[in-house]
């Protein structure tokens, strides 16, 4: 979606939205004002005029009711819709705590809303009773109307604390241009996956004893049709900041699974296929069940198909890593830990896991020539995994020299450029058996 698909021109006067409408986007401002109304019959009562950088609509889609209150252009103005999917994306991806002040958040809005209302239907200027009872509403209004607005000013100085008020105005503008960016990129990588642009390559994995290839690992690319390949360091974060990660995943799944078929058919060596898990992937409560059904359709070997979880998943939650790490290990396949060392983890918690494999992360393995530490750190890796029953695949091999000395530390395996660079998958089914002569 082009950006000035998010941009919208509302005339002076022209309704963004009227009250009791469904609620399917909130709005940021981007130049204009905006008069934010409640109507009761022929009266109505202006509760904020809202300007650049401001949102407005953001109630009805965050809690699913429909609109309390109108929005008119007061002038002519333009604002960036936030679609009712993409807030909901960023909600249910949100941290627990997030979720419970937003929820608590929109029950005082809509508690103080309703008491403004409440007063508001009472007063009815044609009626002959008015003029007696507005004296003794219309303090209690202003009152309302005075702590609605307050609310609204904590709310905001509470997110804007730490910001200098002379940058307030760059926060707005830069809140406006990110959002539009984060979209029109979101909305791509949509449409990326609806119309096949992601793409796998495979890297191959090497036995050091043998030479042979004994596997590879699944490295997600999208085709882009006007950028062409497009880094996974551009977009893996962006699909796991909003969710798209989930199914993203599941397609990368499905595709390596077909893809380890072929390898069955090309080499007279069965091979297996490593394919990372985000942790943002295990959030998902159906991510066991989707997993399993998509390997019992494919009809793949089981223990061929090899997930990778990186150190800070473990890290996050523990507790619901363990079990879901048991739950797919119970379902045949193997399992790696990938980037060990790199974070923060304690060795303690190897043993908690049902690792088949322990990935060395290539930060060690580049320096361990120069770097008698980085070696003495790979050889207690070494060491530690096959005492635990772990098998070890090192990361980032460029030269003979890095190739074997981890054939002399005991490593079974090994992945990088010194081999392969990642490839399509037809050039990696021409690929020779033996990616290391004698």
């Amino acid at each position: 979606m082009d950006l000035k698909e998010y941009q919208t021109k509302y005339l002076a006067s022209e309704f963004l939205f009227r009250e009791g409408d469904v609620g399917d986007c909130a709005s940021i401002i981007e130049s204009g004002k905006v008069e934010v109304s409640v109507q009761n019959g022929d009266h109505k009562l202006t509760i904020a005029t809202l300007g650049e950088g401001d949102l407005v609509g953001e109630m009805a889609i965050i809690d699913n009711l429909p609109r309390t209150a109108s929005a008119m252009a007061a002038e002519d103005t333009l604002v960036i819709a936030i679609p009712l999917d993409y807030i909901h994306q960023k909600i249910d991806h949100s941290d627990p705590t997030v979720k419970f002040f937003l929820q608590i958040i929109m029950e005082r809005y809509r508690d103080m809303h309703h008491r403004l209302m409440h007063v508001f239907e009472g007063i009815y200027p044609n009626d002959d009773a008015y003029a007696e009872m507005y004296a003794t509403t219309s303090n209690i209004m202003k009152n309302l109307m005075a702590q609605y607005i307050d609310m609204q000013d904590r709310i905001l100085e509470a997110v804007n604390s730490s910001i200098d008020p002379e940058e307030q105005k760059n926060v707005d503008d830069n809140v406006a241009r990110n959002a539009r960016q984060v979209m029109s990129v979101e909305h791509a990588m949509k449409a990326a996956l609806k119309n096949d642009q992601f793409k796998l390559h495979f890297q191959p994995i090497i036995g050091l004893d043998s030479g042979c290839m004994e596997g590879c690992e699944a490295l997600v690319r999208w085709e882009h049709p006007v950028k062409g390949l497009v880094p996974p360091l551009e977009f893996i974060s962006l699909a796991e900041s909003t969710g798209l990660i989930v199914d993203l995943g599941y397609w990368i799944v499905e595709q390596a699974c077909a893809f380890q078929l072929q390898l069955n058919e090309q080499f007279a060596r069965p091979m297996f296929v490593s394919i990372n898990l985000s942790g943002k992937q295990f959030d998902d409560e159906g991510l066991i069940s989707q997993l399993e059904s998509i390997l019992k359709q494919s009809g793949v070997r089981r223990e061929l198909i090899k997930y990778e979880i990186t150190e800070s998943l473990l890290m996050a939650n523990p507790e619901k890593a363990a079990d879901y790490l048991h739950r797919l290990k119970e379902s045949g396949v193997t399992l790696a830990i990938d980037d060990f060392g790199t974070g923060y983890s304690s060795f303690s918690y190897l043993h908690r896991f049902p690792f088949d494999t322990l990935k060395i992360d290539r930060m060690f393995v580049s320096t361990m020539i120069q770097n008698p530490k980085s070696q003495k750190i790979v050889r207690s890796l070494v060491h530690l995994s096959h005492d635990i029953g772990m098998n070890v695949v090192a990361e980032g091999i460029e030269t003979t020299h890095e190739h074997q000395a981890l054939l002399d530390l005991g490593a079974e395996y090994a992945q990088g450029y010194l081999y392969s660079r990642p490839i399509e998958a037809e050039a990696f089914l021409q690929l020779p058996e033996k990616a290391v002569q004698d």
